[in-house]
């Protein structure tokens, strides 16, 4: 609203018109009515997205004193070839005083070399930030804005040493810049994540100021983990893949937090468990991979099938590895050089990825792939899939026939405290 265009000739008049993007977002672009010359100033309002619109957080959202969103709902760029830099800065003289800004990039100022188009896809915030470091780092980097239902320092320090582990059990990416921001709504909202692998992002969003019912700080500590693995997990190609994509996020986000000691195993059961119901007990457990792509995205019962499916997946090709290797390889150790290979411009395919697995587990092992993870074929838990800290128990729970659902894993051995609390 309030839109104005001006150079140094004077106010200028522009046409409106919606269009589908490059990566197929549907987005707005606005034509000057003629040639501008010298500095050309635009101004405008807008109003933030409502509470209660759901959908992933592109919308910027007012969070306590601040806001939280994506600057794709936010930032009306310029189209200028041959732009050799952009520098975006921030004016929060009107906010809350000590208000910063930051995004994907930096806190504060930041300059692109180049026309501005990177910064058409990043998450931000803005306001009077609570921040999980001294300073802006090299490394790991997070922000909180609004009145979350928690400790935010003694979560971020706990997302710190996630990140850290994360870093050291992929090993490929060594310790490449992260950023983590938590917006709190002054509404009831689930703790919900959205990630961007591409600028090393991500954004969490929750409610203010009670959780609500079935949500807990081990909920929250689940959903910022798996976002902050798909950092490494990265893209298959380029296909959704959400049975390489999720799947394997989905089982290391579960695992590999108590495995370092970061969460009392009867969190990650917790998760095991929950996945695993959303495999077994949907109605599109024995669809193939293909239909359950061209469902849509409404039928979220039948969307989050490759979510369990891949993680029951990985958790046994974990445990064949580290069978077959005596215990001193692992499914990660496996799959660095597909990523390194990845790094170096060289994607994984279905092609790439059915030769690693002739070259690892076995020429068997892409026949139960095609099987079960594209085909649909039920994939079978094997005991001590997921290590000797989760036990798999017969599920005696009525109606389990029905709904596929015939085990679930508890601990083995009892809660510690987390380690990221005390250190």
């Amino acid at each position: 609203m309030d839109l104005t265009i001006t150079d140094q000739k004077g106010a200028v008049a522009v046409q409106t018109a919606d269009w589908i993007m490059p990566d197929q977002n549907p987005g707005r672009r606005w034509t000057t009515a003629r040639a501008v010359s010298g500095p050309v100033t635009v101004r405008y309002r807008m109003t933030v997205t409502p509470f209660g619109q759901s959908g992933p957080p592109f919308g910027v959202k007012a969070a306590g004193y601040g806001l939280g969103g994506n600057t794709g709902s936010l930032l009306m760029l310029p189209e200028l070839p041959g732009l050799r830099q952009t520098t975006l800065r921030w004016d929060l003289s009107e906010m809350v005083k000590g208000s910063r800004g930051v995004m994907a990039g930096g806190l504060g100022t930041i300059m692109i070399q180049g026309p501005s188009d990177p910064l058409l896809d990043r998450w931000l915030l803005a306001g009077p930030l609570t921040a999980g470091q001294s300073a802006y780092g090299h490394d790991f980097n997070a922000y909180t804005v609004g009145h979350p239902p928690f400790d935010a320092r003694a979560m971020m320090t706990w997302a710190a040493q996630t990140y850290r582990v994360l870093s050291r059990s992929f090993g490929y990416l060594g310790g490449p810049q992260y950023l983590l921001l938590i917006r709190t709504l002054d509404a009831p909202s689930f703790a919900t994540g959205t990630a961007s692998v591409a600028n090393g992002a991500s954004l969490i969003t929750v409610g203010s100021p009670t959780f609500l019912p079935g949500q807990s700080e081990s909920g929250l500590r689940t959903t910022i983990a798996h976002e902050m693995t798909h950092n490494w997990v990265g893209y298959f190609g380029d296909s959704a893949a959400p049975w390489f994509v999720e799947g394997l996020t989905v089982y290391i986000s579960a695992t590999l937090p108590c495995e370092t000691g970061l969460r009392p195993w009867s969190e990650c059961a917790e998760e095991v468990n929950r996945k695993a119901a959303e495999y077994y007990g949907s109605e599109a457990r024995n669809w193939t991979q293909s239909r359950i792509d061209s469902a849509p995205f409404s039928r979220e019962s039948v969307r989050r099938v490759p979510y369990g499916r891949g993680m029951m997946y990985f958790a046994n090709l974990d445990h064949a590895i580290r069978t077959n290797s005596n215990g001193r390889r692992t499914l990660l150790t496996a799959l660095r050089p597909l990523f390194e290979h990845r790094l170096k411009g060289e994607p994984i395919t279905l092609l790439t990825w059915k030769a690693w697995l002739r070259a690892e587990p076995g020429e068997h092992e892409v026949a139960l792939f095609e099987r079960t993870v594209l085909g649909g074929e039920i994939v079978r838990p094997v005991s001590g899939a997921f290590g000797p800290h989760l036990t798999m128990v017969a599920n005696t729970r009525p109606n389990v026939k029905d709904s596929g659902l015939r085990y679930a894993w508890h601990p083995t051995v009892s809660d510690a405290p987390h380690a990221a609390v005390h250190e």
